[in-house]
């Protein structure tokens, strides 16, 4: 498969790969992140290189403010926490996500790294590995949800 676009732990666009058919006909193929190393496809890619090569310039100045965005966020969340101070329940990458979403700001969950959820109270750091080398921290805030 030659790539179009970066995908997460597989290579950066303009880079052939050799992957499971499936992953290939299920998922990079609809969402027009690769298409098939036909012997077309590839000695277009030299010509297909300028456009890249144009495209990922774009993309760096775009990822560059979107993790300047990013560092200067400050997430908050609430649990739900119990009598013992025990948490009911986590803060996910796709919560994360999603209050991203909220604010405007389009993020692949892939793109988060969390290990685990988040269980405590108290400020987190999390990590953000853009595309193209790019990283960025958020600040997580996260409150216990208090009873009335």
């Amino acid at each position: 498969m030659i790539l179009l676009h970066e995908v997460p732990k597989l290579g950066k666009a303009g880079e052939v790969k050799n992957v499971a058919n499936g992953y290939a006909r299920n998922f990079l193929i609809p969402q027009k992140l690769a298409e098939p190393a036909t012997e077309t496809a590839l000695k277009n890619l030299t010509r297909k290189q300028v456009e890249i090569s144009a495209r990922l310039a774009r993309e760096k100045a775009g990822l560059e403010e979107l993790a300047e965005k990013l560092r200067s966020l400050e997430l908050r969340f609430t649990l739900k926490v119990g009598e013992q101070g025990r948490a009911f329940g986590s803060i996910t990458a796709q919560d994360i996500a999603e209050k991203l979403t909220e604010q405007g700001i389009k993020i692949d969950k892939g793109w988060i790294e969390l290990e685990q959820g988040i269980k405590t109270t108290g400020e987190h750091s999390v990590k953000f590995k853009l595309a193209h080398q790019f990283e960025a921290e958020v600040k997580i805030v996260v409150e216990a949800e208090i009873k009335v």
